[in-house]
């Protein structure tokens, strides 16, 4: 009797040993599974938000340049400055017309400008040296090339074309210095004053170079002379493509 007690008590003892043990064994691997699936789900999401991010990368446009960039003190603020080429008509002693358009042989320009919220302030100097067909006369002095020099101010808008174009027109005063070629005496030259518009395009290759195209017209107007003779330089037109540097503030 006492065997068969041992031995249903072993036997209850094994039996409840071995469900204990397969009910940890399945707890353990429960606990294995959830911990996978949740590491795994990490990793997706880590292997997601990485995709994401270079997505976005990819799909960001390229900044425009500094120059054209308004609306922000750091950016909509600065200078440039640059030579150009130029076409040149002018009109002198009334009824004279003077053209030429080699730009490498006729003069330089040269502008200097400050730049904030698609508005310019700007300096311009164009020095031409320009031959006539024929030699004609002004006060008493003859000859068949001129030298003229114009300081310009020109007050500018600037509004948006399209992408990295933009327009540009605005007005200004020329202060105008002209002479026939090869006088030596400074008391040559025939100070005045005119009256200039201007238009044109500009392109920004880069952030810090700018390609200019402007047209320009002066005319000279009669209150604005400062002798009582006939005006020397009447009008003048300059097409002139600029290469500038600009440096934003």
């Amino acid at each position: 009797m006492k065997n068969n007690r041992y031995s249903s008590a072993l036997k209850n003892f094994m039996t409840q040993a071995i469900s204990k043990s397969v009910l940890f064994l399945i707890n353990v691997c429960c606990f294995i599974i959830f911990v996978g699936e949740l590491d795994a789900q990490t990793q997706l999401a880590l292997e997601q938000s990485e995709m994401e991010e270079r997505s976005l990368e990819a799909r960001t446009a390229t900044q425009e340049p500094d120059f054209f960039v308004s609306g922000t003190s750091a950016q909509g603020i600065g200078f440039y400055f640059g030579v150009g080429f130029r076409s040149v008509k002018l009109q002198v002693a009334e009824t004279i017309i003077i053209s030429d358009s080699d730009g490498t042989a006729n003069g330089i320009g040269f502008n200097l400008g400050y730049y904030w919220n698609e508005q310019v302030v700007e300096y311009e100097r164009q020095v031409s040296i320009v031959e006539h067909s024929e030699s004609f006369t002004y006060q008493e002095e003859s000859g068949r090339e001129l030298e003229v020099i114009q300081n310009n101010l020109w007050y500018i808008q600037y509004p948006k074309i399209k992408s990295d174009f933009y327009l540009h027109y605005g007005t200004g005063l020329q202060f105008t210095k002209t002479r026939f070629a090869g006088s030596i005496s400074n008391d040559a030259y025939e100070d005045e004053i005119a009256l200039g518009i201007e238009t044109g395009v500009s392109y920004f290759v880069t952030s810090n170079l700018l390609i200019y195209y402007r047209f320009s017209l002066g005319q000279q107007l009669p209150f604005f002379t400062t002798s009582a003779s006939t005006s020397f330089l009447k009008q003048s037109q300059l097409h002139t493509i600029y290469l500038n540097f600009y440096y934003p503030l």
